[in-house]
């Protein structure tokens, strides 16, 4: 049986050279130009250039759709997971994604199994994602990242009103940037369908600690007001530069802590102005009945 030939094209001269014989993800000149490309390596019908990024659940991989003629970012299950069964959850996700279109939400194309390993493929959004920007101090100017955070809302609130879906996993690292300007949301490993006052069904997964809801760390559920909460914490880490709360403890010190008082965003960031700060302390209101609805953070972040 003859295996594929791996061919990559030159970027910048369009050569065309036979790579199957190099190590996946190695760099090498361009024989006629001296561009610098890259190895891909095979994945079914993908194309991986490189990784991208990597978690406990899985590593998510630069790639070429070679049939369809764009570049995506293809996710690949980690076999020895701490989260149980990820050939069942990329399914569930792809499934629950599959049926959304809108402009703040990444798109998912594609899902399956090569072997023994399971894979989701996305738009790839080459802006990278807010927390990389955070660390590197790359963060868009004020304004921008206003209204990159309220897209994000308007995404949420039409997941909910829509398909009832929540997310549970809102923050920096799951909101992505492409190059066009546009920010979305990512990564709905943990996303669900619920109804409002639905917080005793258990999500899927835990989640992660700074961004996690009161209700959620007492009863291991949340609805959408649950993400209206993490979304506070997000917008107050993105424009302070820190966590509310805090994010090691375990659940019971972490929810004895968000009933405490926390250092209010405009002393922290006075250009905010203090419109913004008295959202953000609504949106972490202890009481989830207390918190603003996605119509009001999103008139309230219209700047």
């Amino acid at each position: 049986m003859s295996v594929e030939a791996v061919k990559v094209n030159c970027h910048n001269c369009s050569g065309r050279y036979d790579v199957s014989d190099f190590p996946p993800f190695t760099k090498f000149n361009c024989p006629q130009c001296n561009a610098v490309l890259r190895v891909p390596k095979k994945f079914g019908r993908y194309l991986l250039e490189k990784l991208c990024a990597k978690g406990g659940m899985a590593k998510v991989y630069r790639a070429v759709d070679p049939v369809l003629l764009r570049r995506v970012a293809v996710k690949i299950a980690k076999t020895d997971s701490e989260f149980g069964n990820m050939k069942e959850r990329f399914l569930t996700e792809a499934k629950l994604m599959a049926p959304i279109s809108h402009t703040t939400v990444v798109p998912v194309y594609d899902c399956g199994e090569i072997g023994d390993e399971s894979f989701l493929v996305m738009q790839y959004m080459d802006g990278g994602d807010l927390e990389k920007h955070m660390k590197k101090q790359t963060l868009p100017n004020l304004e921008i990242l206003i209204d990159h955070l309220r897209n994000i809302a308007v995404g949420l609130h039409f997941l909910f009103l829509s398909h009832n879906i929540v997310h549970h996993d809102i923050k920096p690292g799951n909101i992505m940037l492409s190059s066009d300007g546009s920010a979305k949301l990512g990564d709905f490993d943990f996303a669900d369908r619920r109804h409002q006052g639905d917080i005793t069904t258990l999500c899927p997964l835990w989640g992660s600690p700074g961004y996690i809801s009161p209700e959620r760390l007492q009863n291991g559920g949340e609805d959408h007001r649950g993400d209206i909460y993490s979304l506070g914490i997000t917008i107050y880490e993105l424009l302070s530069g820190q966590l509310p709360f805090g994010v090691h403890g375990t659940p019971e010190e972490l929810y004895l802590r968000r009933q405490q008082p926390f250092t209010p965003l405009l002393k922290l960031r006075p250009d905010a102005g203090k419109t913004v700060s008295q959202l953000v302390d609504g949106m972490l209101e202890f009481d989830y009945n207390s918190r603003p609805s996605y119509p009001e953070i999103i008139r309230t972040l219209h700047w």
